[in-house]
C-alpha cells in the first residue's frame, strides 16, 4: 500500500490543514514522506517544528530570523517552489533548525498559504520510542490531526534510554518497570494515557498512532499482535496504523492486511 492507498486516506481527511507530529521512530521521515506526497498531489505545503530538527537534505527553507516580513516571504517561496521548511533559526552548534513559535504557526495556518501545515511537535534523540516531559509537546493551538509515531523496533528491547527516550517517564505511564521487557501494551498504554504522545492536543483534534517500521524483522507479526490487542480496548478517538516510511506503506490496524496471516505465532524477534 502506498500512500495514496485506503491507509493514507483513513489517516488523513481533505479537511484536516494543520498535522503534527509527537513520538518517535520516525517523525521527521514521516514527514517528508508526507510533505511529498503533497505536493506530489499539487499541494502547497509547509514543513517545521516547535522544537528542534536537521535540515533537509535538499529544499528550500525560510528562516523567521531573516527578517518580520515572513508572511511574505513565505508567499514569495509559494511562487517558485509548492513546499518548503520554515525555522526560527539555525544553530551551528548543534547544525539544527529551531523551532518555531506556537504563535507564529497560528500566523502561518491563518494565512492560509499553504493547503497544509506539518508539524514535529517534540524531539526523541533518534530513540524509537519517546515519552513527554512536562514541557512536552509543544502542539499548536489550531490542530487538526495528531499522529503519534512509535517504532516497532523498540519492542521486544529491555527498556532502557538506549531504547525509549526519557524510559524514567515511559516507565511512570505505563507502568512498566525499568529492564522490564518492552510489549505491546506499554505502547497502547503510552497512546491512551492523559500525559503520553497525545499531552495537549486541542479537545477537538484528531489522534492516530502510526506504528512505524514493519520492514524491520519481526514487524508484521507485531502488526498482528497489536491488532488482537486493540480489539480489547475501548478508544474509538484513537485510530491505530502501522507501516513503513521506508518502504512507503501505510494500512490500518482495525483491518488486517491481506499479506498478514491472522493466526502466525509471534516471535520475540528483538533482544
Amino acid at each position: 500500500m502506498g500512500l495514496d492507498s485506503i491507509g493514507l486516506n483513513e489517516l488523513i481527511q481533505p479537511e484536516q490543514r494543520l498535522i503534527t507530529l509527537t513520538g518517535a521512530g520516525g517523525k521527521t521521515s514521516l514527514s517528508h514522506w508526507l510533505e511529498s506526497f503533497f505536493k506530489s498531489n499539487r499541494k502547497r505545503a509547509i514543513t517545521t517544528t516547535t522544537t528542534k530538527i536537521l535540515p533537509p537534505s535538499g529544499g528550500h527553507i525560510v528562516l523567521e530570523a531573516d527578517g518580520p516580513d515572513l508572511i511574505d516571504r513565505v508567499r514569495t517561496a509559494f511562487a517558485t517552489v509548492s513546499g518548503f521548511t520554515i525555522a526560527r533559526d539555525y544553530d551551528p552548534d548543534s547544525g539544527k533548525l529551531l523551532g518555531i513559535s506556537r504563535e507564529t504557526v497560528s500566523k502561518l495556518h491563518n494565512s492560509r498559504l499553504a493547503d497544509v501545515i506539518l508539524v514535529e511537535g517534540d524531539g526523541a534523540a533518534r530513540k524509537p520510542l519517546k515519552a513527554p516531559a512536562d514541557h512536552e509537546p509543544v502542539i499548536p493551538h489550531e490542530t487538526d490531526l495528531c499522529i503519534g509515531v512509535m517504532g516497532l523496533d523498540a519492542v521486544y528491547r529491555i527498556l532502557s534510554e538506549s531504547s525509549v527516550h526519557r524510559s524514567t517517564i515511559f516507565a511512570k505511564i505505563t507502568g512498566a518497570d525499568k529492564r522490564d521487557v518492552i510489549r505491546p501494551r506499554h505502547l497502547i498504554k503510552l497512546a491512551e494515557s492523559e500525559v503520553g504522545i497525545f499531552k495537549g492536543v486541542p479537545a477537538d483534534c484528531s489522534k492516530a498512532v502510526f506504528l512505524n517500521k514493519t520492514d524491520s524483522p519481526g514487524g508484521m507479526e507485531l502488526a498482528d499482535e497489536f491488532i488482537r490487542h486493540l480489539a480489547e480496548t475501548n478508544r474509538p478517538d484513537i485510530k491505530w496504523f502501522a507501516g513503513s516510511v521506508r518502504d512507503k506503506k501505510i494500512f490500518a490496524l482495525s483491518q488486517t492486511d491481506p499479506e498478514l496471516p491472522l493466526e502466525r505465532e509471534m516471535q520475540l524477534a528483538f533482544s
